[in-house]
């Protein structure tokens, strides 16, 4: 196996004599959210017994495929492209679920919604984003979609005026 990016001296003769397979993102953010979930087990959801858990699980899956989605737009979407991949989102799912097993042994009411900003926005996602407008962009996601009412059953984060659809937890 050699995994590599494009480059004009990759020599051309090993490409012809291998085998190429790719891996393209999902496009859209239902197929996005169809391949996190793909990925979360049945395990993964019993693994903590607070309801905020699994909130805050579909919520991450939802900024992953949003991350993942702003790259078909090139500049437009993020000044730099950035790589986000399944293992970011697999950090931010074992942070996520550390916290709330935290919060269920202290007895905490809700989360630290600072706290879980900080940690998806600056540390998992941020520590591969150099640009500062496409940091305060990334803030403004978790912003936007952790923080106490997100807790709310089926409260909506985002609803398409014109098709009437929405993304609900």
């Amino acid at each position: 196996w050699i995994t590599a990016e494009p480059h004009p001296a990759f020599p051309v003769g090993l490409l012809q004599m291998g085998i190429k397979i790719t891996n393209e993102a999902p496009v859209g953010i239902k197929a996005g959210l169809r391949a996190s979930y793909q990925w979360v087990t049945q395990d993964m959801m019993d693994a903590v017994s607070r309801f905020e858990w699994r909130q805050l699980l579909f919520i991450q899956c939802y900024i992953q495929s949003i991350v993942q989605e702003r790259r078909k737009f090139g500049p437009i979407g993020w000044n730099i492209p950035y790589e986000f991949n399944q293992s970011d989102l697999s950090a931010c799912v074992q942070f996520l679920q550390n916290h709330c097993l935290e919060m269920d042994s202290k007895k905490a009411p809700e989360p630290n919604w600072s706290t879980v900003r900080y940690m998806v926005s600056q540390i998992q996602y941020g520590g591969k984003i150099t640009d500062d407008f496409d940091m305060l962009l990334m803030d403004t996601y978790a912003e936007k979609f952790f923080h106490s009412q997100c807790l709310k059953i089926s409260y909506e984060l985002y609803t398409d005026v014109r098709s009437g659809f929405s993304y609900q937890v």
